[in-house]
């Protein structure tokens, strides 16, 4: 993931990115330093999804910040099922949103995580 990540960062006008990571081996630490990497400010369109991982809180956490640094982002796809994700990853999902006023289309999945009401 860090590979993948470090190429993705190098994309200074990528707007946008479809990754999908289905059954994988990938943990917590290789899905924050991904989710950190999509930060990218022309970003426009973002689907990213993650199914049956070891993903968890820290993903979840750089994956909202990652979120905040996209103004442009119109489009966003979010498919976090089956991982460990919990509470602090919505909070940090939903402080991220709040600064993407152009979202136009929002597709939230958690399916079967850690998240609860808080």
């Amino acid at each position: 993931a860090e590979a993948l990540a470090q190429s993705v960062r190098v994309l200074s006008k990528l707007t946008k990115a479809s990754i999908s990571l289905y059954q994988t081996k990938i943990s917590d630490a290789g899905g924050q330093v991904l989710s950190a990497g999509l930060g990218r400010p022309e970003l426009v369109d973002l689907d990213f999804r993650l199914h049956d991982t070891e993903v968890g809180e820290k993903t979840g956490v750089a994956l909202g910040q990652s979120v905040s640094n996209c103004p442009k982002l119109v489009n966003l796809y979010l498919a976090m099922s089956d991982t460990q994700m919990g509470d602090n990853s919505g909070v940090a999902l939903g402080h991220g949103l709040k600064l993407c006023p152009n979202i136009a289309k929002l597709y939230l999945n958690f399916y079967n995580t850690k998240l609860t009401d808080r």
